[in-house]
Order: C-alpha cells, then structure tokens, then sequence
C-alpha cells in the first residue's frame, strides 16, 4: 500500500459544507483507526482538543466489539472502495462518559488509491437511553399495563392476523367504552385502508423487536384526526402490546419551536450586531454573519472552537469581565477593546448574560455586541474639548450668559462684561430681568421666548435692543440654546453686536422704500403712456389703409413706398403698445381670460393660413401634424396670440429652405404643442433669457442675414403669462447654435 499525506486543506475545501455547516459529527481517520481531523462537533462531543488529534485512535473510545465491528466496516471500504452503510457504535469519551453514535464512512482517495475514511456520525445517545427505559422487563410492564395512564391494546398472532384481545382502562376512556365493540376483530379488518399500520404489527413481530412511530390518525368513533405516538412492543412469542399515546399539542408545540428556532435563527444571522456563544472557558460556541463582519472575518468563516481571548486587545481583561458575569449573571455596556483578524484595533461594546442548565448552573455566556470604535474616539475627543471649552468660553467674540432655568444668571464671560459695562459681581446672582440690560421695549417678549424656550419650544434667532451701564443703547442679536451641567438644566445666550448692520438695514429700507416708489412710477407711465398712444396710432394705421385702398393704384412710386414704410411703422408700435399694455395688466393683475370651448386643431389651421405669405416669401416648408378636431376650453384670443408669436419667430429665425413643424397631441388629461424649426438655435446663455421682459435675443454675423431681428422681446414674456393663466406649461429645447429649436406648450383639458 501506498503511503499517501493526508491533505487537510485539500479535504476540508472539498467537504466545506460539512465541516463548517453540518450539525453532524465530521472526522477522518486512517486505515488503521487514528485520527487525522474532526470538526469542532466532534471535538467537543468526544472531549478532545484539537492538538490531541495526532496521538488519538479509536481504539482509545471503543470496547472489544464496537473495535469489531469498525474493523469489519472498514475491511467492507477497503473491499468495495464504496461509501458503507450506516453502523451503531458505543464510544467511551475522554471524561469518562458513554455516548452512542450512528455513523456511516465516506472513502477518501488519491490516484485512485484509498488511503482515509471521512466518518459522518449522528450522536444518538438520547435516543439510545430512551429505548432503554422503554424496554423495561416484560413482568413490570404487565403488571402496569391495566392502569398505565397511556391508552395500550394487545394482539395476539393467529392464522397470519393479529387479532385484539385485550386493552387497558386508559384506552376505554379515550375511546368512550367503544373499543370494546371491537375485541375480537382482525387488525387486517380495522386498518385495512392503513397499511402502515398492519406492517408495522408484522415488522414487530418478526423480528421481535420495539418500533416507535409518529402517526396522523383519524379515529371513526369521534371523527377527530390526531397525531399519535404509536409504541408497538413484543412482549410474548405470539403478543404485540401497543401503546397510541396522544401527542397532537406536542406535534403542535414542536412546528410552533420549529418554526420560533428558525425565526431565532434568521433574526440572530440578520442582526447588525455581533451575536455570539461561548463556554465559561471562553470557547467559542457559535455566532452570526455580523460578529465575523465586525472583525474582519469571511461571512461564512467558521469561529467555532476558538478562544474568544484572540479577540481581546488585553486577555486578562476577561477575567473582570467574567468575575462580573458570574457575579450579577449579566453584564452591560461592557467597554472591550479587540482586535480583528488582521490586527486591526477596534473598541466594542458588549451586553451579556449567563446561559444556565435545567438545574441552574451556568455552562455558558450568551450576547451581542456592536462596535463603538468611532463613538469611543469622539468621548475621548469631547473629555478633551471640555477641557478647552472653558478657555474657549472666556475667550470667544460672542458675549454669552449662562442662565438657570428659575432666570438667575450663574455665570457671563469677559466679552459679556465689556459689552454691558457691569461687573460680574453686579449681575451674577440676580434674575436677569431685574437686571436694567434688556431695553424695556423688549422684556415682555424675552420673557415669553424664555418660558417657550424652556419648554422645548424652537425659537429663532430675534434682534433686541440692550443699554449698558452708562445709558448707551445698541442692537444686538440674541441666540440661545438648551445645555445639561451635571444633569441640571441652563439656558446659553449669546448677544451679537449689530449695531452698524441696523444702521445699515435702516438706509437700505429708506432706498427701497424709494425704489418701490419710482417702480410705482413706472408702471403708472407704461400704462399711461400706452393708452395715449393706442388712439393716434389706430387713426395713423387705418389712414394709411384706406389711402393705400382707395389710391394705391394712382400713388406714384415712391409716394407708394412713403405709404407702406408709415403702414408697416405703425402697425409695429402698434404691437409694442399692445405689448405694453399686456405687460401692464400683468403688473395690475388685471390680466384676465375669457373661456370658451374651441377647436384648437382649427385655430393653429387659421393662424397658419394666416402667415403663409411669409412662409412662402421665406422658402420655407411648414408641416402640420393636427388631430381632425381637438376642442379643450380656453381663451382663443390669448391662446391665438402665443401660438402666433411661436410660429413668427420660427419664420423669423429659420433659414430659407428650412423645415418648421407644428405637432399637436392629447396625453392623458393635457394636450402639447410642440413648433419645431430647424433655425439657428438658441445657445445656453440665449436660453436662460427666453421668456423674461425685453429678453430679445440679438444674433449678428455673417451667415445669420436671414434672421429678423425686429422684436421688443416681450412676446414671450406674455406668452408665458398667458399659459401660466391658462395652469399650462411652455418651454424651450435646443442643440445649440444651428440645431434648431423646439418651444412646447402643455395645456390641461379640463383648464
């Protein structure tokens, strides 16, 4: 045979689930029996450490014929070099206890050559010392099997069936007295649509044996379905007694623990403190993602079995810290400083208590603990600024007052005495509105914010006038703010002088007051003037309309051009006091709309119609996209007048040639505009002016001769009042300079 290393890294990757995971007892051992790993499990259940490992056999936990039957297993390895199947052992541990395990080997090979055994055990001993008290002797069994307390049934083997002969009292009254009905009866007649059942009477018998089952049953007599611990026992070469104890509030009780322990689980795995388990010993028992997390282990890195002093900075600090626990059975806020895995220094916080035994005796500490390292700094960093703050208070620009919540001032720093000319010996002591510093004006309302302030209430910052000792009275500002001593309570005010900044606000307010008076002005002269001007401008325009009309064809050429240059001069000014007058309705708001149903599809038609003279003259394709009728309530004049300013200055802006679309839509409960060209474009500087007073866009330069530049630039101004009235939306997209621009407009239907 060859002589092959065991590799445990190696092994321990390929098995990773059931040496870090499993609630199984994992280990590997030689051909010959010794140990050459094992989990921390099966460490703790054989009373082992881990440095034993080399110098330990089975032979050391096994009697003559357990070692027997491990031998004949392994032999069966060695043979059919397969996984064996399932064996019961009795080992003796190193305390001197007795344990049983159910355990079945896995072959572990290396070029095809078996060289170990990965043992997978369940430790049964519960299980094994529950059996034993269930099969006590047969005489004692008999002699209680009358008055036992759990309902028992006898059968007796006869002919290949087994027939019910006998019951106890326990079982007549669950049953009400009917189970007398059926002595007599085969079992294959009573259960013959449980199989189960009928193979569990035959199993029992054949092989003479104990079977323990849990079964759902619903008994005929009560129509009730109940879980029941069923024990078949053989008690005589042709008796089976059974036992049907019923435990549907323990199965009940069982889901529920399941069901908490799962919960218990989860809430522990998902805490964003470090959980944690260990022995008295400081033996790591188990743990959650976030104690790994904290220090700096993997997430899924197994701790169990270490000794939790690797984690403490200064080990014999637990001996304290256990002293404690063992003491008061509990420990809180517990400062630790640890370490991580790498080094790494951190400060937690521990909150622990004593895990205890059915009788009481601690075996275990339980808690959790989070890391206060950041927090551990910032206490020591405040010790040290509480050392400053005195001389920080003393030598601040502020004057600060220090003031008990009965209104005593305790306590004022130096800028405080220079400020109010008193000596601290003058004011310390006394109630500070007894004191003549806070000018009379003021006192009434301090001394409301004082009571509010204490309360809890939040109070801004307010400007009082103060007088000095010599009569002087300033302005200052006063802030103030809640502060704990020693658990008692002070208000903390500081006094800003302010003086010059009032003297300044009062000049500020007399020029804004003069402001607001020329603006007044202004507004009364735009619309003045305006309203002047609409009358002789009508008479000029219609004048030279009717002359045109009437004697167009009989004016002289160039007394023909003087006519049109007065036309066109007219209707211009014209616009601009419309403008103005606009612009002054919406400075009175007196800028009203006059609602109606209107065909919108049908209006943008008739104001396209309208400007197809200059569409044409500018060589310019306008495509319109419009529902056949789409009729919303608005204001036709005022909506004519923004759609008419957005589709002029497309024209205007537009190369000849160009292309200008005009899409209209319904979204849900608004319709949209969009006039889209593909004009010069307007720049980012240009698009934070759109929309503004006399916000007129200049663009000079060569390539740009086509632009009308004409305008006052208050178009869309108004424009945006107008939808703003209408409780719309318009704005402007563009590429930039030569990329066109779109102007959207979103109107609600039910506006």
């Amino acid at each position: 045979m060859i002589n092959i290393e065991y590799n445990r890294k190696e092994v321990r990757e390929k098995y990773k689930e059931l040496f870090e995971h499993s609630l199984d007892l994992i280990y590997v051992n030689d051909l010959n029996g010794n140990f050459l790993d094992a989990s921390d499990l099966t460490l703790i259940a054989l009373g082992m450490e881990r440095e034993d490992i080399p110098n330990v056999s089975f032979i050391d936990f096994l009697d003559r014929d357990n070692l027997i039957k491990a031998y004949k297993v392994t032999k069966e390895i060695k043979k059919t070099g397969k996984q064996s199947a399932q064996s019961e052992y009795k080992l003796k541990t190193k305390m001197g206890d007795y344990i049983y395990l159910e355990t079945y080997g896995i072959p572990l090979k290396k070029d095809g050559e078996l060289y170990a055994v990965l043992g997978v055990a369940k430790n049964i001993t519960e299980r094994k010392n529950a059996v034993k008290k269930l099969t006590e002797s047969t005489d004692m069994f008999k002699a209680l099997f009358k008055e036992g307390s759990i309902p028992a049934y006898t059968w007796k083997k006869m002919n290949g069936d087994f027939i019910l002969i006998d019951y106890n009292h326990a079982a007549e009254k669950i049953t009400h007295g009917i189970v007398e009905n059926f002595l007599g009866n085969k079992a294959t007649e009573m259960y013959k649509d449980r199989l189960d059942i009928l193979n569990d009477l035959h199993l029992c018998f054949n092989d003479k044996t104990h079977i323990r089952r849990e079964v759902n049953y619903r008994f005929q007599y009560s129509n009730e379905e109940k879980f029941l611990l069923v024990n078949y026992s053989y008690v005589d070469p042709d008796l089976i007694v059974v036992r049907t104890e019923d435990i549907t509030e323990r199965k009940k009780a069982e889901e529920g623990l399941k069901e908490s322990e799962l919960k218990y689980r989860n809430m522990v795995n998902n805490l964003d403190v470090g959980f944690y388990q260990v022995t008295l010993d400081g033996i790591m028992l188990n743990h959650n993602p976030a104690h790994n997390k904290i220090l700096e282990y993997d997430l899924s890195e197994s701790l169990i079995g270490k000794k939790v002093t690797d984690f403490w900075q200064y080990p014999e600090d637990r001996d304290e810290y256990k002293k404690k626990i063992l003491r008061d059975t509990f420990v809180k806020n517990f400062i630790c400083p640890s370490l991580t895995k790498y080094g790494k220094k951190v400060v937690v916080q521990l909150n622990s208590h004593l895990m205890l035994d059915k009788q009481g005796i601690p075996y275990g500490i339980e808690g959790t603990f989070i890391d206060i390292t950041e927090r551990y700094k910032l206490e020591e960093k405040l010790r040290e600024s509480e050392k400053k703050y005195r001389n920080l208070y003393d030598n601040t620009p502020f004057s600060v007052v220090l003031i008990n919540t009965k209104g005593i001032v305790v306590d004022m720093n130096p800028k405080a005495t220079l400020m109010f000319a008193y000596s601290p010996e003058e004011i310390l002591g006394r109630k500070f509105m007894d004191v003549s510093i806070i000018h009379p004006d003021y006192l009434p309302t301090i001394l409301t914010l004082f009571k509010q302030f204490l309360k809890g209430e939040k109070i801004h910052r307010i400007d009082v006038q103060i007088q000095t000792k010599d009569g002087t009275t300033i302005w200052t500002n006063l802030q103030a703010a809640l502060m704990k001593i020693n658990d008692e309570t002070f208000v903390q005010a500081l006094f800003t002088d302010i003086t010059a900044k009032k003297e300044a606000e009062f000049l500020i307010n007399e020029e804004v007051k003069k402001l607001k008076e020329l603006d007044k002005i202004r507004k009364n002269l735009i619309s003045r003037v305006s309203h002047e001007l609409k009358t002789p401008l009508v008479s000029v325009s219609g004048g030279c309309e009717l002359l045109l009309t009437l004697y167009g064809d009989k004016l002289k050429k160039e007394e023909l051009e003087i006519l049109e240059l007065i036309e066109k001069g007219g209707k211009r000014l014209k616009h601009l006091v419309d403008n103005l007058i606009d612009i002054s309705r919406i400075e009175y708001e007196k800028f009203k709309l006059v609602k109606e149903p209107t065909d919108f599809s049908a209006l943008i038609r008739e104001i396209s119609e309208e400007l197809m003279y200059s569409i044409r003259e500018r060589n310019i394709s306008l495509k319109l996209i419009l529902p056949e009728n789409l009729t919303i309530e608005l204001d036709k004049v005022r909506i004519e007048q923004v759609i008419m300013n957005l589709l002029s200055n497309a024209i205007k802006n537009t190369p000849p040639k160009g292309e200008i679309s005009v899409n209209l839509m319904e979204k849900e409960n608004s319709v949209e505009l969009s006039i889209k060209d593909t004009g010069i474009g307007i720049s980012q500087e240009e698009m934070d002016m759109l929309f503004t007073r006399f916000g007129k866009l200049e663009r000079y330069g060569e390539g740009y001769e086509y632009i009308d530049i004409q305008g006052t630039g208050l178009g869309l101004y108004i424009s945006k009042e107008i939808i703003d009235s209408h409780e719309g939306e318009i704005r402007a997209e563009s590429g930039g300079r030569n990329k066109g621009s779109t102007f959207i407009v979103k109107l609600p239907i039910s506006c």
